[in-house]
């Protein structure tokens, strides 16, 4: 086996990619807009065409940016004439929703073509990933973990999605990598490509902050295991030296990244911006700062940085409204993200990560375990690498589970790659280093019929990557018991639920209460047009009198209709807010089968 990958390793790999791309185009061509590409796309496009940073400063440029360029080859109408432009402060949902589907575009092709660009940031992320695994522990471990990788199903739900998922796990894993260099052969150019990746890192996502002291453990760390007593000095000199060469470098080159976006961007909109973003207590400190810094020449691009930075801050201090085993709160809950994690990944990964835990202890423990420190450093001074992915892994965890937001497993996208890496390791050190051969060939047929297990849970799935659940909660029929939100329903089966109503003609008139990024008008409405046949391009433009569609909301009650169909997650967080409103809510809809799940994140019912 070992001389048949080292033969074929270069198509194994170019057939994991092609798969990898062929199941992210097919899949994501049947889905329907998701919650947060209604801000993020019409924000990236806004950004390039118009220089104007005025949509969703919540989120850095960078992977909108990149969503948005082929849009611009499209001749695409912009609402710059609706008050959510003109007059609002980050007008992002109004707009969005005009510019995809009101306004006249053709809403499926800026769907498609926005996505694609993150689809193939996911497979140059996965060609890094197969390239440097395989060039640090050998071939087997390079294919076993893009196998890991191009095959995940949750990899794949946010890899077709315009969201900054997917692209935050690439950028800190490249940051990762080119920082390692640095520490291990500190030159200009290794230096000044950790700073270009640390920039580009910032740019994808504000929660790469966590970057700053984590960067900083490294370099102690570094310094305190593999220096010689006589260049201590030197190294320490040459690593703070570096660190603070990546920050302030990284920080001008942000602010020069942003001039574009922000190159329009009038005054009083971005005081505007600032003041209705940050209204209480600290984060009104904060405004009164960032107004008066960006009345100064020149500030408008990095006040526009720390104004997304603070807003950031606020968000996570917030919270959001989650629904968990069956609760409905405002506030976080500890297990969130470790029962999350358990129940979204497959089994198989669930398993080699226990086997790559416990075979790693056993082998660290043999070694004197009372001399903890010589252990850590002999340890750190060989396997460095693993190590810090070891301590990051561990580090984001723990800020993701006391944190104050549970918004579904894409928030552990940092670090899933890199279990995925130190997994294929282990487990291919586990195989090889068996004691006979026999073994070794028995541990091979195992891993064999493990990694089919994990192909099946992808294709079992598909399309609906989204909404994936392994086997040990028997699967995505029984998710609702468990988690919600973009754990399952993100808005994606829209369109997979208007190919159920069309391929079920006994459904006359079906009630739709939907969560996501669709609008039920767009595809279940004709458009209306004024006397001169203009369309009427806003969203009171849908003619739906004769419509089988019928637009409901809990509060409503029964509605005239023998179909109702309800996103989960409607379904769910109707415990929170049913009781607030003092009504049943839809409590006589959960006490009923639902006769179909589309895509599993919407419940058809038919109603007696």
């Amino acid at each position: 086996m070992t001389r048949f990958f080292e033969a074929n390793h270069k198509l194994l790999a170019v057939l994991m990619f092609a798969t990898m791309l062929a199941l992210g185009i097919s899949s994501m061509a049947g889905d329907s807009g998701i919650v947060d590409e209604i801000a993020h796309i019409p924000a990236g496009y806004s950004y390039l065409r118009f220089g104007d940073y005025r949509l969703n400063p919540e989120h850095p440029p960078l992977l909108k940016e990149l969503a948005a360029v082929p849009l611009l080859f499209m001749h695409l109408k912009f609402p710059t004439t609706i008050s959510a432009w003109t007059t609002e402060p980050n007008g992002q949902w109004e707009t969005g929703w005009n510019f995809i589907y009101h306004i006249g575009n053709n809403a499926d092709r800026i769907l498609f073509v926005a996505r694609l660009p993150i689809l193939l940031l996911a497979i140059v992320f996965g060609y890094v990933l197969y390239w440097w695994t395989k060039k640090r522990y050998g071939i087997e471990t390079g294919l076993l973990v893009l196998f890991l990788y191009s095959l995940s199903p949750n990899i794949l739900a946010h890899a077709r999605l315009v969201t900054t998922d997917l692209g935050i796990a690439a950028f800190v894993f490249f940051a990762f990598i080119t920082y390692f260099r640095f520490l291990e052969k500190p030159t200009w150019k290794h230096l000044w490509l950790a700073t270009t990746f640390f920039t580009l890192v910032q740019l994808a996502k504000f929660s790469a902050v966590l970057l700053y002291p984590f960067f900083d453990l490294l370099a102690v760390i570094a310094v305190a295991t593999w220096t010689r007593p006589q260049i201590w000095r030197q190294r320490v000199k040459i690593y703070l030296g570096g660190l603070i060469f990546i920050y302030v470098i990284s920080f001008l080159l942000i602010w020069i990244f942003y001039v574009y976006p922000t190159w329009n961007m009038p005054h009083d909109v971005q005081t505007r911006l600032i003041t209705s973003s940050l209204q209480y207590g600290l984060g009104a400190k904060v405004a009164n700062i960032l107004v008066k810094l960006s009345a100064l020449p020149g500030m408008k691009p990095i006040v526009q940085f720390l104004l997304g930075v603070a807003m950031v801050f606020n968000r996570v201090k917030g919270g959001n409204t989650t629904y968990f085993l069956g609760q409905v709160s405002n506030q976080s809950f500890k297990w969130y993200f470790p029962l999350t994690y358990f129940i979204k990944e497959p089994v198989t990964l669930l398993f080699l990560a226990m086997l790559a835990i416990f075979s790693g202890l056993a082998r660290y423990l043999k070694k004197t375990p009372y001399k903890i420190w010589v252990n850590f450093k002999s340890y750190a001074q060989n396997n460095f690498v693993e190590l810090s992915f070891i301590l990051f892994i561990l580090f984001y965890a723990y800020v993701s589970i006391s944190g104050n937001l549970n918004l579904g497993i894409r928030h552990l996208f940092p670090i899933l790659p890199i279990i995925y890496l130190l997994v294929a390791k282990h487990t291919v050190n586990f195989v090889k280093k068996a004691n006979t051969p026999t073994l070794r060939d028995s541990f091979g047929w195992i891993l064999g019929a493990l990694l089919v297990w994990y192909l099946f849970a992808n294709l079992s799935i598909y399309p609906h990557y989204v909404a994936y659940f392994n086997e040990v909660i028997g699967g995505p029929g029984n998710a609702y018991k468990y988690v919600s939100d973009s754990n399952v329903d993100w808005g994606q089966d829209l369109k997979h639920l208007k190919n159920y109503v069309v391929a079920h003609p006994e459904i006359k008139k079906i009630a739709i209460d939907y969560f996501g990024g669709g609008d039920p008008k767009y595809y279940f409405c004709p458009r209306k047009y004024d006397a001169q046949s203009n369309l009427i391009a806003n969203s009171s433009g849908y003619d739906c009198s004769k419509s089988v569609f019928l637009e409901w909301h809990a509060e409503n009650g029964h509605p005239p209709a023998n179909y109702i169909a309800v996103s989960e997650t409607f379904l769910t967080n109707d415990l929170y807010w049913a009781p607030m409103r003092k009504d049943g809510g839809y409590a006589w809809l959960r006490a009923m089968t639902p006769i179909a799940k589309i895509g599993y994140s919407i419940y058809v019912y038919k109603i007696k």
